[in-house]
C-alpha cells in the first residue's frame, strides 16, 4: 500500500488563499494500485475534469476526494485533476478559499468554485508588513473586503458596525454624504492609515477597492507610531492585481431605496391645543384655545383658520432612489500587475421637489471614485508599486438647508400655519416667519463641491544578494483634498389671513420680504498631507528558528485648513521570533516627535512587547489532533497621543502651547482729540512644559483554532493606564484674571474583553459560518485635579469616565402637602407634577451639593452576531449588531422657546391629577420649566437596542447559462440595511435620540456580472 504524508502548504504574501491545513497530495493520488481501487470492477477509470473560480480561471491547490471512500487528488496550476473514481458517484471538491462543490464524476469533468462565505483571516495587514496569524501575539482584528460589501454605506466605518470586537460606532444621521460617523476602538477615536500612509480621512472609500481592514489595537501593533498610537490605529489595505496572469472584470449594479425610520411622532393640531390650554392653566395663564378652536382643530373644519399641517408627509418623500455602479479590472501582463477600480453612487435626498423650479432643491449626492494600483518588476532585485486615487463628490441641498429643515420639522406645531392661503401665498405669521415648504422647495439652492487626490509611491529591493533574506524598501505618499460651496438662495414672505369680524373682508397680513437669489462662494476645507518612509528589513530562517528585523524613517508633514504645517519625524524598529511557530517573541520600539512641543521636550521613546506560546505545538498534546492551535500570548508597552496637545481650538493660541501668546485688548484714548491706540493684553497662559498624553497597554489573549479549524475562538483582556492627560487646573483661582493653561496633569484606566467565535462547515453542498463578537469595556478617573468636594458623592476621581451628572430624582410630587413636607430647589417652589429631588446632604434644600453619578456604572457592552450560508447557487448573509448598558439623557421637551415649540407623543403620558400614579412625564408648562429642566436621573433612559442590521440573499447563475452570454459568472442580489429594531426605548430610533434626521432602512437590488 502506498504511503502518504500529510503537509502544510506555506500562506505567501498576495498569494490569495493557498491551501492553510490542505492535504498535499500528487496531483493523482490514489491509495490502492494504480487503476482499480480495492473492491471495485471494471467500471473504474480515470476521472479527468478542471477546475475554475467565478471569473473562469484556474484554481489551483483544490482537493478532489470521493465522497464514500478512499481516492483523493489535487488540481495543478492549471486547475487539472485526475483521479480514479467510479463514473456517476459523487466526488467533493474543497479549498479554503471557496465554498465546497460535490459533482457528479464523468467524462471532462469542468467544476465551477464559488467565493467562501468568509473572507480570509490567517494573514494579518500589520504596520510595514504582513504577519501570519500563527506566529502573532499582538491583539489584531480583520475583516475584509466581502464582508464590509454587504452593508450599504457611504462611508467604511458604517460598513464596519458589528463585525469586530473592540470596534464601536456612534452614528449621527444626517442628509446624503453628510452623515456622522465617530469610531471607537476600545474607547478611543482610532488614526486612520491606507496602505501605510497616515493622517487621512479617506473613509469615503468603496469597498469593492478594498483588501482588507485590520485594527491594530494594543501597544505591540501601535507602538512604532509612537505619539499617535494610544487611540489604536485602523489600518485600510487596498487590492492588488492577481500574480495570476490574464485578466479578471468585475461589474457591479445595484437601484434601490432609502426609508426612514422612527422618530418623534409630532401631535395632532387637536392635541396639541389642548395640551397647549392644560399648560396654560398649570402655569396660571388664560387658556388660548376656545373650545370652538378645539373643535375646529378635531373636525379639520377650518384648514387655514385652524391647519393641522402634517410637514414629513408634506415636504419629506416616503422613499429615496439610490443607485451604485462598479466597475474594476485586475490581473497581470509580463512584469506588471494591475487593478483598476472605477464607482459612482448617486444617492437621492428625502425632499420633494417643485416642477416650477430649473433647479435642483433636493438633498442629492454624487460620488466618483477611482482607483489604480500597478506593481511592476523592473528586474530581478526591483520592484515599484504605484498607487493614485482620487474622489469627486457633489452635494446638493435646499436653500433652506438641510438640518436646519429638519430641525424645523421637529419644531414646529402641526397648527401653526397652512402650507398655502388660498390665494396660493405661503402660510406662516410673525411667530413663524419662515414656511418649512418655502425652505424646502423655494429658497434655492446649494452645492458642496468636494475633490480629493492620493498618489503613493513605493520601491522596493530584494538585497539577498547581500545577504540572504535582506530587503529595502522607500516610499512616498501625497493627499489632498479641497472643497467649496456654492450658495444661491433667496427668501420668501409669508402671509397670515385675517378676516374682519365686522365686514367679513379677508386680508392677509404680511411677515418678511420676497428677495432676489444671491450668490455666494466659499472655501469650506483645504488639506495637504505629505508622508515618506524607509524601512530596511531582515528575514531569515535557521532550522526551526525564525527571524524577522525592520529599521525603518519616517517623516510626515500636514497641513490642515488655514493652520501652520505640523510635522512628525521619527524612527521606528521591530524584531519578531519564532521557534517552530511553538513559542513567539516580538519587541519594537518608536522614537518620534513633533514640532508642536518646545524645542527641548518634542521626542519621546515607545517601547512594546509581546510572547506567545501556542501549546498544541507541545508533545504532551500531540495526540489531541483535533486542536489546530492554542496560543497563549501577552503584550505590553508605552504609547502616545499627541493629537489632544497640539490640536487647535480656532484662537491660534493652542497652535504652540508652550509660546505666550497676546490678544487685543481694550482702546485707549489719549489727549483732547480723543485719539484711540488699541492694546494687547496676555492671552491664556502658555505652558512650555506641555507634553503628549502618554499611556502604558497591557493586553492579555488566547488563540484557539480545532477541527480542522473549523472552530476559531479569539479572547482578549487589556488593562490600559493612561497619564499626563490634558486638564485645566481644577483647583486655579479667578484672583490671576487670566486664563490657566491645559496641564498634563490627568490619570484614567481603561479596561475590557473583548471575544471572537466562529464555527464554520458543510453539509454536502452546504456551507455555513457562524461568528459572533462581544466586547465589554469601561474606563475610571483615576485622577483629576478637582477642588476640595465637601461630600463624597461629588467626587469624580475613582468613578468611571464618561458618565452624567445630576439631581437623584425620587418621583414626582402628587399633592402640595408632599411640596410642604419636601426640600425644593434654591430659588423655586415646585407645583405638584414637578420632579423631587432627593437631598443628598440632608440640609433641607436641593442645590450643587446634592448632584451625584446619575447614569449606571456599568460596563459598555457591543456585540453582534454574523451568519452565513451556502447551498449551490445560492447564498444568504444576516448580521445583527447591537450594544447593552447604554444610557442616555433623553430630555424633549414641551412647548419650548416660550411657547413656540411643538409637543409630542410622549408628553400625553404627563402628570395630572387624575395620572398622579402612572405619569411617565411631568406636568406640562409653557416654555422652560427651572425645576424639570435640571440634569437628573429621571431624564435618563435606557437606550440599549438590538439591530438586523444587514441581510443579503444572492443566486449566482449556473455556469450554462452565464456562457450562453459569454460572462464567467452572474450573480443577483437583494440586500437591505437597518431592517429591524428592537430597543426598550420607543419614543424614537435609539441611533436617533437628538431627533433631527431620522436613521433609513436600505433596501438594495442588483447584479454582478463577472468576465
Amino acid at each position: 500500500m502506498r504511503k502518504f504524508h500529510v503537509r502544510k502548504l506555506l500562506l505567501l504574501p498576495g498569494a490569495g488563499f493557498l491551501a492553510a491545513g490542505l492535504w498535499a497530495f500528487p496531483a493523482t493520488a490514489v491509495p490502492n494500485s494504480p487503476g482499480t481501487p480495492s473492491g471495485s470492477s471494471a467500471r473504474w477509470a480515470a476521472i479527468k475534469g478542471s477546475v475554475i473560480d467565478d471569473f473562469g480561471k484556474p484554481v489551483a491547490g483544490v482537493l478532489v476526494r470521493r465522497k464514500s471512500g478512499a481516492g483523493n487528488a489535487i488540481t495543478d496550476a492549471n486547475g487539472n485533476f485526475s483521479l480514479s473514481a467510479d463514473p456517476g458517484e459523487t466526488l467533493v471538491f474543497s479549498h479554503p478559499g471557496f465554498r465546497a462543490v460535490e459533482a457528479t464524476a464523468g467524462e471532462d469533468l469542468r467544476v465551477r468554485m464559488l467565493p467562501s462565505l468568509q473572507d480570509s483571516d490567517s494573514l494579518y495587514h500589520i504596520l510595514y508588513g504582513q504577519q501570519r496569524k500563527a506566529t502573532s501575539v499582538a491583539a489584531i482584528a480583520q475583516i475584509g473586503q466581502r464582508s464590509l460589501n454587504r452593508t450599504f454605506s457611504t462611508s467604511l466605518h458604517g460598513m464596519m458596525a458589528g463585525r469586530l470586537a473592540g470596534f464601536n460606532l456612534s452614528y449621527v444621521p444626517g442628509i446624503p454624504g453628510d452623515e456622522s460617523f465617530s469610531p471607537e476602538m476600545r474607547g478611543s477615536s482610532p488614526m486612520i492609515m491606507i496602505d501605510g500612509a497616515p493622517a487621512r480621512n479617506m473613509t469615503n472609500i468603496n469597498p469593492e477597492q478594498i483588501e482588507s481592514v485590520t485594527l491594530l489595537k494594543d501597544a505591540l501593533s501601535t507602538a512604532m507610531y509612537g505619539m499617535r498610537a494610544s487611540n489604536g490605529i485602523l489600518l485600510i489595505t487596498t487590492r492588488k492585481g492577481e500574480q495570476t496572469s490574464g485578466q479578471r472584470i468585475s461589474f457591479t449594479a445595484g437601484v434601490g431605496t432609502s426609508q426612514m425610520l422612527k422618530s418623534y411622532k409630532e401631535l395632532s393640531a387637536y392635541d396639541y391645543a389642548r395640551l397647549y390650554n392644560e399648560a396654560q392653566a398649570n402655569d396660571g395663564i388664560p387658556a388660548t384655545y376656545s373650545q370652538q378652536d378645539l373643535d375646529h382643530y378635531r373636525n379639520g373644519t377650518d384648514p387655514i383658520g385652524h391647519p393641522d399641517v402634517d410637514w414629513r408627509n408634506e415636504v419629506l418623500k416616503k422613499n429615496a432612489l439610490m443607485q451604485r455602479y462598479d466597475l474594476n479590472i485586475s490581473g497581470a501582463r509580463g512584469n506588471a500587475r494591475y487593478f483598476v477600480d472605477l464607482n459612482y453612487t448617486n444617492q437621492a435626498g428625502p425632499f420633494k421637489t417643485d416642477a416650477v423650479n430649473k433647479y435642483n432643491t433636493n438633498a442629492d449626492m454624487q460620488r466618483y471614485l477611482v482607483r489604480s494600483n500597478v506593481d511592476v518588476q523592473i528586474n530581478r532585485s526591483i520592484s515599484a508599486s504605484l498607487n493614485l486615487s482620487g474622489r469627486i463628490q457633489n452635494n446638493n441641498e435646499p436653500g433652506g438647508f438641510g438640518p436646519n429643515i429638519m430641525q424645523e420639522i421637529r419644531n414646529t406645531p402641526r397648527n401653526a400655519y397652512p402650507v398655502f392661503n388660498p390665494d396660493g401665498s405661503l402660510g406662516g405669521n410673525s411667530t413663524y416667519s419662515e414656511n418649512i415648504y418655502g425652505i424646502t422647495m423655494r429658497s434655492g439652492y446649494a452645492n458642496r463641491y468636494a475633490r480629493e487626490v492620493n498618489a503613493e509611491l513605493n520601491i522596493r529591493a530584494d538585497l539577498s544578494d547581500i545577504t540572504p533574506g535582506m530587503w529595502f524598501r522607500v516610499g512616498g505618499s501625497y493627499y489632498t483634498n479641497f472643497a467649496e460651496y456654492i450658495v444661491r438662495i433667496k427668501r420668501n414672505a409669508v402671509y397670515q389671513q385675517y378676516t374682519d369680524p365686522v365686514t367679513g373682508e379677508t386680508s392677509y397680513l404680511k411677515t418678511g420680504e420676497d428677495t432676489d437669489m444671491s450668490n455666494s462662494r466659499e472655501s469650506s476645507s483645504t488639506e495637504r498631507f505629505f508622508n515618506t518612509d524607509a524601512q530596511l528589513g531582515w528575514t531569515r530562517g535557521f532550522g526551526q528558528h525564525h527571524f524577522n528585523a525592520m529599521l525603518g524613517l519616517n517623516y510626515d508633514n500636514r497641513i490642515l485648513g488655514s493652520q501652520l504645517a505640523q510635522f512628525f519625524l521619527g524612527g521606528a524598529a521591530r524584531l519578531q521570533y519564532d521557534y517552530a511557530e511553538k513559542y513567539m517573541f516580538e519587541a519594537v520600539v518608536g522614537r518620534n516627535g513633533t514640532n508642536r512641543y518646545h524645542p527641548d521636550r518634542r521626542y519621546g521613546t515607545f517601547p512594546a512587547f509581546g510572547i506567545g506560546w501556542n501549546l498544541a505545538k507541545e508533545d504532551f498534546l500531540s495526540a489531541a489532533n483535533w486542536l489546530n492551535m492554542l496560543k497563549l500570548r501577552a503584550t505590553y508597552g508605552l504609547t502616545g497621543d499627541a493629537f489632544n496637545s497640539t490640536r487647535t481650538s480656532g484662537s491660534g493660541e493652542s497652535y504652540f502651547v508652550y509660546n505666550q501668546y497676546y490678544v487685543g485688548g481694550t482702546g485707549y484714548s489719549f489727549g483732547t482729540s480723543h485719539s484711540a491706540v488699541s492694546g494687547v493684553r496676555e492671552g491664556t497662559l502658555n505652558n512650555p512644559f506641555i507634553s503628549w498624553e502618554k499611556a502604558r497597554k497591557f493586553n492579555v489573549g488566547l488563540d484557539v483554532e480545532a477541527l480542522d479549524n473549523r472552530v476559531a475562538f479569539t479572547a482578549d483582556f487589556y488593562n490600559d493606564l493612561y497619564t499626563d492627560l490634558l486638564l485645566t487646573r481644577g483647583t486655579a483661582t479667578a484672583l490671576l484674571g487670566i486664563g490657566y493653561p491645559q496641564e498634563n496633569l490627568g490619570k484614567s484606566r481603561v479596561k475590557g474583553m473583548e471575544f471572537t467565535a466562529t464555527y464554520r462547515g458543510t453539509a454536502g453542498a452546504l456551507s455555513y459560518y457562524v461568528t459572533g463578537v462581544l466586547s465589554a469595556q469601561h474606563g475610571i478617573n483615576v485622577y483629576l485635579d478637582e477642588t476640595a468636594r465637601p461630600y463624597p458623592w461629588l467626587v469624580r476621581t475613582g468613578n468611571y469616565a464618561g458618565m452624567q451628572y445630576g439631581y437623584q430624582a425620587d418621583g414626582l410630587y402628587r399633592s402640595e402637602d408632599e411640596i410642604e413636607r419636601g426640600t425644593w430647589i434654591d430659588g423655586y417652589r415646585p407645583k405638584p407634577g414637578d420632579i423631587r429631588y432627593k437631598d443628598l446632604n440632608g440640609d433641607g434644600r436641593i442645590n450643587q451639593f446634592d448632584q451625584s453619578l446619575i447614569t449606571p456604572e456599568k460596563p459598555r457592552v457591543n456585540y453582534g452576531l454574523n451568519l452565513g450560508f451556502g447551498w449551490k447557487g445560492l447564498d444568504l448573509s444576516i448580521l445583527f449588531q447591537g450594544t447593552g448598558n447604554r444610557y442616555s439623557s433623553v430630555a424633549i421637551y414641551e412647548f419650548a422657546e416660550n411657547g413656540k415649540g411643538n409637543a409630542f407623543e410622549h408628553h400625553l403620558g404627563r402628570w395630572t391629577p387624575e395620572t398622579a400614579a402612572t405619569a411617565t412625564y411631568p406636568r406640562l408648562t409653557i416654555g422652560s420649566n427651572f425645576n424639570n429642566s435640571q440634569a437628573s436621573s429621571y431624564w435618563i433612559r435606557n437606550t440599549s437596542y438590538l439591530r438586523l442590521r444587514n441581510a443579503e440573499l444572492g443566486y449566482n447563475v449556473p455556469e450554462r447559462f452565464a456562457r450562453r452570454f459569454r460572462l464567467a459568472s452572474a450573480r443577483f442580489f437583494l440586500n437591505g440595511t437597518n431592517l429591524l429594531t428592537w430597543s426598550k426605548f420607543k419614543d424614537t430610533d435609539p441611533e436617533n435620540l437628538n431627533g433631527n434626521y431620522p436613521v433609513s432602512r436600505v433596501m438594495y437590488a442588483g447584479i454582478n456580472i463577472k468576465l
